[in-house]
This record gives structure tokens, C-alpha cells and sequence, in this order.
């Protein structure tokens, strides 16, 4: 009898079993909008929610995940501020199918009351008290929610390393909630530990850069008060010298009232070559070779060799640079360049020698200054000349763009002028100044929708275009310039269609940049300027071009490829221009 009632219970349960459990679920109370944050966390959370579509094994299940989503509902309203919250459910059964609905009165929302900051030990002076406490940011009658205490609680121990504490401990807070004023008190409970001056630095994992180089970038006074700031300045000037393929420090007590300093070096290959490859039916197939000593002698000093060769020029350039030369952030440098050019507006041999300083102001804004030596000898539409120029390059340079081949935000601009002195058939002297600026703006949150514009502006003063080199003259046209027309081509032109160049340029270009998420992208440009006779731009009689291009996105810059018409063609002009290269036109 008893295994028969046993084989039965077996057989009912199994029947049971094999029915689908099914349920709907249902919040009410929560429909203004000032609730959707906290439903959208709960739909997050929720098992009832995410698990909506698994298999049931039995009604306990089923309310036993009712019985967890009513925890976490509490839990989130507590941390949006509604500590007075109620909650009603409907546990309605249909068969194997369940209507449960969950009410929600979330109450009033309580504020923040008072709020304090409570040192075990050490405590810092007032001044610095006061700067801890502003950083917990933390308004008293502002909602009670539970993020800004966690941020009050981050803040607090990041700001403490910056007035010369760096071991402070955890922190505990101590929460209270009364329900009679609905507010929230909090005590900040924290150890600060000592407060200590900036230590000995220890250098670890140098090889072949020198020691001496890395102390030039120990900037803080002699036994200052330990500020977390000296830390990430360091960091940051040992990785901008890009000797150094890891960099880890690490802070240690020192004494009673002292942070020792180790930093930890991985150091980088320090020899580099490079190449890369261009072509444009203006100006034909091109690339350039290149090797770089990043470390040379051991101080940063930088050598670079480059020589570059396309059907209209040929180029050998080496340029040494001595990075920190008498103050940190300032360049020392001397190149020195051959160059054969046979375009379309002259022949020319250059030989152009400078030495230059160029000084970092801020992250964004840099000035330079160059002497530079040329002779050239040029042969245009005056006939076989040679001169001699001595130049004094100087300006300033601006740039906020977060990337130099592919930036999605941020504003370009210089200035550059260079007093000039010349040595011809005749003796002159001339000023020749050029603005150049481009803006990025991204349109999306994603930054896939870019839209950049660019502008140049250009002026030579002081001396007629006949006398002055070729190789001198404002040229528009080409890749770099204005995409749609040949390279040179656009201003003055001899009666053979040879150009002339000029004293003045003016260019403009608008491109909208769409990126896709396969590494390919797609732009559409339009583009004007001209070149003229005259000193300053006329701002008339524009050339005109338009096109639209195709980008790859690789690891180290997008490869670009344009196809560009000029708008309002001369006789002279082709119908297309095509631009193939690594790096955004602008």
C-alpha cells in the first residue's frame, strides 16, 4: 500500500512538473518621470525581469525571486533617497500562470542634514580641513542619495594626497536617517595617517638612458610637503620622452615624516625606421624612408634621417634634437635638408640649414624661434638664378585636437613670421607671414560624425614677385592644399599654363567625416582659395572644388583616399584630381 501511495505522489509530481509555469509582472507606482532612474536600475536587477523568458521548476522559484526583486526595489530606493517606501504585492495564480504585481509608494525623499569630517589622528590644518571638505561636494538639503557619498568618500582620498598625505587608510562613514526630519547626517570617519615631505627618489630599470636625464624631470623644491600632483607631472614627462615602454611608481614611507619615491622603468627600443607611400595624379607616386635614434648618447637627444623621393621631388633631411635644453619643455634643434624640386613652376636645388628653439607654454600652446640658412639655385619662367637668404622664422603654435593624423575635436592654429634677407641678382629684403587654423567638432556622442574645417592665409611684403625665388612663392593646388585642382596650379598662371605663384593665399575647406564601426569611413569636402600678385589676399575670383573620399582606419592613422573636381575649371584644369596617403587631409 505505502509504495503504491509512493509510485502515485511520484507520478503527480512528475505530471506537474512537465506544466509550464508562465507569469506576467507588473510595477504600479512608479510612472512620473522622476522615478524612470530607479525603474531603469530595478529592469536591470531584476530577476523576474532578466530571467523572464528560463524555465520555472516550481512556484517556490517563482516566489522566491519575487521575494529577492522586493530586496533589491528596497535596496534602490534607499539609494535614490526614499528611506519611507512601501511595498504591496499581488500574488495572483491562474492554473500554471501567474499575474504578480508590485506596488510601489516610494514616499517622500529625504536630504541631506549635517555633514562632518571626523580626523582619528593628525589632524590637518584648517585650511587644508577646509579644502577636504569642499571636495565632498556634498550639499546639505540636497537629496540623500547614496552615489554622492560614495563620491565624497573617492574625493576625500584622492585630496588628501594633494596637502602632503599619502598613506591616509580607508575611510568609514557612519549614516543616520531620521525618519521624523527625513534627513541624513554623515560622519566621515578617516585616518589621514602622517603628513609627509616628498622623499629620495630611487631610479630603477635604467639601462641605456641616463639617469641624469630622468633627474631633469624632478621639478619639486627641496623638502616640500608631499603633493600627489609631483607624482603625475613626473609620470607624465618620463612618458612624453617615449624612451620608455612602462612606467611604474611606487610611494613608501621614509622615516618619521618622509615618502620615498621608486620609479620603475621598462625602457623602449630607442631605434626606429619608418616608411610610408603617397600617390595623387597631380604630383604621382612618392613615400619616404626614415630612421630615428630616440636616445641618442644616452641624454634624449633625438637624430632623425629622412629621405623622401616623388616625380616632382627628391629630399635628404637630418634633424637633431635636444630635448630640456636649459629649461624643461624647451627644443634645441638643427636640421639641415638637400632638395630637388622639378614641378610644374620652376627647377630648383636647395641647400637650407636652421637651428631653432621651440618652447612648450602650457599643453596646448607652444612658441618657436629658427634661424635659417638657404642658397638655392632656381630656374622658373625669369630664367637660371641663384640666391642666398638668411631667414628669422618665429610665432607661436596652438593645438587642443586629440589626435595629429585623425582627431575628432579640438582647434589648430599658427602664426609664423619670418623676416627675410636675400642675395640675388640684386640685395632685398621681404616679410612673409602665413595663418594657418582647422577646428574639429564631433556631432555624436560616439565622435563618429566629425565636422572639420580649415582655413590659410598668406602675405609677402617688401619685395615684387619677379624677385623673389620660386621656391618662395605662395602655390595653391594639390593634396595639401586645394584637392581638386593640379599641384601649383591654382593662381597665376604664364601663358603656357606654368604658375607663377604668388604674395598672397587664401584657402578654405569644410569636410564631414563619417566613421563606421569596420575601421572604414567615408567624407564629402568643398574647398576654395586662390593666389595672388598682390601683398595681402583679394578674397575673389576663387577657384572652387568639391569631392568625396574613402578612410581605413589602422593602427597608426587612417589611410585616406580622395577623388576631388574643381568646380569652376579653366581650360587647363583636369577634370578630377585623385589623392591616395596616410593621415586626414587636414
Amino acid at each position: 500500500m505505502f509504495f503504491c501511495a509512493l509510485v502515485l505522489l511520484s507520478f503527480s509530481n512528475q505530471s506537474y512538473a512537465a506544466d509550464d509555469i508562465s507569469y506576467n509582472f507588473e510595477i504600479i507606482g512608479l510612472e512620473d518621470g522622476e522615478y524612470s532612474e530607479i525603474l531603469q536600475t530595478f529592469d536591470e536587477a531584476s530577476l523576474l525581469v532578466r530571467e523572464a523568458s528560463k524555465t520555472l521548476i516550481s512556484v517556490s522559484n517563482l516566489r522566491n525571486k519575487l521575494n529577492t526583486d522586493l530586496a533589491v526595489m528596497t535596496q534602490i530606493l534607499r539609494a535614490e533617497g526614499y528611506y519611507a517606501g512601501e511595498m504591496f504585492e499581488q500574488f495572483l495564480r491562474n492554473g500554471n500562470h501567474f499575474e504578480i504585481r508590485l506596488t510601489v509608494v516610494p514616499g517622500p525623499l529625504y536630504q541631506f542634514g549635517e555633514i562632518t569630517i571626523n580626523y582619528q589622528s593628525n589632524e590637518p590644518d584648517e585650511d587644508i580641513r577646509n579644502s577636504i571638505y569642499n571636495a565632498i561636494d556634498i550639499t546639505t538639503g540636497s537629496p540623500a542619495r547614496a552615489g554622492p557619498v560614495l563620491n565624497a568618500e573617492t574625493n576625500i582620498l584622492t585630496t588628501l594626497p594633494k596637502f602632503g598625505y599619502p598613506f591616509a587608510k580607508d575611510i568609514q562613514s557612519d549614516l543616520v536617517v531620521d525618519h521624523k526630519t527625513q534627513e541624513m547626517t554623515i560622519n566621515f570617519n578617516v585616518e589621514p595617517g602622517i603628513r609627509r615631505r616628498m622623499g629620495t627618489v630611487k631610479l630603477a630599470g635604467l639601462d641605456a638612458v641616463d639617469a641624469e636625464f630622468i633627474d631633469k624631470f624632478i621639478t619639486w623644491p627641496s623638502d616640500s610637503y608631499y603633493q600627489q600632483r609631483y607624482i603625475d607631472e613626473l609620470q607624465e614627462r618620463i612618458i612624453k620622452s617615449n624612451l620608455f615602454s612602462g612606467i611604474n611608481i611606487e610611494i613608501q614611507p621614509q622615516g618619521e615624516d618622509h615618502a620615498a619615491i621608486t620609479v620603475n622603468h621598462i625602457e623602449a627600443k630607442h631605434r626606429t625606421i619608418g616608411t610610408s607611400v603617397g600617390y595623387s595624379t597631380a604630383e604621382g607616386i612618392g613615400g619616404e624612408v626614415s630612421w630615428q635614434h630616440r636616445n641618442l648618447m644616452g641624454d634624449g637627444k633625438r637624430l632623425k634621417i629622412t629621405a623622401r623621393a616623388s616625380e616632382i621631388e627628391q629630399s635628404l633631411a637630418s634633424l637633431l634634437e635636444i630635448p630640456h635644453f636649459k629649461r624643461l619643455d624647451q627644443t634645441l634643434s638643427f636640421e639641415g635638408v638637400f632638395r630637388r624640386q622639378d614641378t610644374a613652376a620652376f627647377f630648383a636645388h636647395v641647400l637650407e640649414t636652421r637651428a631653432g628653439i621651440n618652447r612648450i607654454v602650457t599643453d596646448d600652446l607652444a612658441l618657436l624661434a629658427n634661424v635659417e640658412l638657404e642658397y638655392s639655385d632656381v630656374t622658373d619662367t625669369l630664367g637660371d638664378r641663384d640666391f642666398f637668404l638668411v631667414s628669422f622664422p618665429f610665432g607661436v603654435r596652438w593645438d587642443s585636437s586629440d589626435n595629429l593624423l585623425d582627431a575628432n575635436r579640438g582647434i589648430r592654429a599658427s602664426i609664423i613670421t619670418a623676416p627675410s634677407y636675400g642675395i640675388g641678382e640684386e640685395t632685398f629684403k621681404f616679410l612673409k607671414s602665413e595663418f594657418r587654423a582647422s577646428a574639429y567638432f564631433a556631432l555624436t556622442a560616439k565622435e563618429n560624425l566629425i565636422f572639420a574645417i580649415r582655413t590659410r592665409l598668406g602675405s609677402i611684403i617688401g619685395v615684387e614677385n619677379d624677385t623673389l625665388p620660386a621656391t618662395r612663392r605662395f602655390y595653391s593646388g594639390g593634396g595639401g592644399s586645394l584637392r581638386g585642382y593640379a599641384f601649383q596650379h591654382v593662381g597665376p598662371l604664364a601663358f603656357d599654363s606654368t604658375p607663377l605663384g604668388g604674395r598672397s593665399v587664401n584657402e578654405f575647406a569644410a569636410e564631414f567625416r563619417w566613421k563606421l564601426e569596420n575601421n572604414l569611413g567615408f567624407v564629402t569636402f568643398a574647398e576654395a582659395g586662390n593666389v595672388y600678385d598682390s601683398t595681402t589676399p583679394k578674397f575673389n575670383n576663387l577657384r572652387y572644388a568639391a569631392g568625396v573620399g574613402a578612410r581605413y582606419a589602422t593602427g597608426f592613422g587612417p589611410l585616406r583616399f580622395d577623388v576631388a573636381v574643381p568646380l569652376n575649371k579653366r581650360e587647363s584644369d583636369s577634370n578630377f584630381q585623385i589623392y591616395i596617403s596616410l593621415g586626414q587631409a587636414f
